[in-house]
């Protein structure tokens, strides 16, 4: 794979030395291509809806090839929050329920259960904690016992690219009778998945950072097996029913509006496709399933590797100039993401941004993303402009 040509299509990587996939990926050529001519045809001619609904659909099947799950088993909604209370919205809780997170979920995760238990619907979070920059398997087994409902565990931590041995604590939580969901939007893109060999229950996904689209999506996965068993609950819009218009499209009808839509009889779609609750932004499903493609076209197996290594030179070059780690040092336990304790984060993002260094300042860290469009030259930019940094930083 010729990595040098593809970084010609990211304009972006021209101008800056782009480091900040976790925060946001850079948009291609292609996919910048797709919104454009949609939305011009859109000026010109009207908006091409047919067309959203056909991207919506090859969405889910390109997604649930990354992640290695069946195609009906996923939705496009409009973001990981929406996903995440679609899923706990949908379960019935028990007055002594308990769920169990872990210390590096990104917010989200614990803005929504605290909300559960706000309103009465769950008794206890328990919280999963780091020592040493990683979190034993023995937490995980002290915290979850028979009556916690979900565990719910980031495959990769935001803050510290930490990468959790989901199929350990899948065992743990099965085990117990417990379901597991993982956000894995610092995952997807950067890591050969195979959520149903991990023992995934289910997963939430955004578009916007490696998996290099617009804002606005994402994907939301739960086992079938696990639809009216576990998930007895489901609110429903006017996309999510049987015999919806995407339905009908999916089974090649094309007058989408010959027959009268499902009302006060309408029931959830077979499928996951329920949780999509109503109509999507067109340009961020253009450029969702532009991106996509473009991702088909890609050897994952190979991009894994050479993020890999420029992480490990990454990892292996701070600790040797002095530099203390926030991400784990351990290779098993290493993602896309490189994050080292400063004084000051973002006076040292406004100094790296000044020589055209991207990052992201994060609570007492800064935080290094590495994509497959990333290179050698890149680390050697940030290398040789934070080893000048050093005194301000440490």
């Amino acid at each position: 794979m010729d990595y040098d040509s593809i970084r010609n299509d990211f304009p972006l990587l021209s101008k800056y030395t782009y480091l900040d996939t976790a925060s946001s990926g850079a948009i291609s050529k292609p996919v910048h291509k797709a919104i454009v001519e949609f939305i011009d045809s859109w000026l010109e001619d009207g908006e091409d809806w047919d067309r959203v609904i056909r991207d919506v659909l090859e969405s889910r099947k390109l997604f649930s090839k990354m992640v290695n799950v069946y195609d009906d088993e996923v939705a496009v909604v409009p973001n990981t929050s929406t996903g995440l209370i679609a899923i706990v919205t949908s379960i019935e809780w028990r007055s002594n329920s308990n769920v169990v997170l872990a210390e590096h979920n990104f917010p989200t995760n614990f803005n929504v259960f605290s909300s559960l238990i706000r309103n009465g619907l769950l008794k206890e979070v328990r919280i999963a904690r780091f020592h040493r920059g990683e979190i034993a398997l023995e937490e995980y087994e002290k915290l979850i016992d028979d009556n916690t409902v979900l565990v719910s565990v980031d495959m990769v931590g935001w803050l510290s690219g930490y990468r959790e041995d989901l199929r350990e604590v899948s065992r743990i939580a099965h085990e117990k009778g417990a379901i597991l969901v993982s956000d894995i939007f610092h995952a997807v893109g950067v890591l050969p998945l195979n959520l149903k060999e991990l023992g995934v229950d289910a997963a939430v996904c955004g578009s916007y950072k490696w998996l290099l689209a617009p804002s606005g999506a994402a994907f939301l996965y739960i086992d079938k097996k696990l639809l009216d068993t576990f998930f007895k609950k489901c609110y429903i819009g006017w996309i999510g029913v049987e015999d919806s218009v995407v339905e009908r499209m999916f089974k090649g009808e094309y007058k989408l509006f010959e027959r009268p839509l499902p009302l006060l009889n309408a029931k959830p779609s077979s499928s996951v496709s329920r949780y999509e609750w109503g109509s999507w932004a067109g340009p961020t499903i253009v450029g969702l399933a532009e991106s996509l493609r473009y991702f088909s076209r890609i050897d994952i197996e190979l991009s894994w590797r050479r993020i890999r290594n420029l992480t490990s030179r990454l990892v292996d070059e701070l600790i040797d100039k002095g530099f203390k780690l926030y991400s784990p040092i351990r290779e098993d336990k290493r993602s896309g993401i490189v994050s080292i304790y400063v004084k000051n984060p973002y006076k040292v993002a406004e100094e790296l941004s000044k020589k055209k260094i991207i990052v992201s300042a994060r609570p007492s860290v800064i935080r290094i993303s590495v994509d497959f469009y990333n290179n050698e030259d890149d680390l050697e930019r940030i290398l040789f402009e934070l080893d000048k940094m050093k005194n301000e930083i440490l």
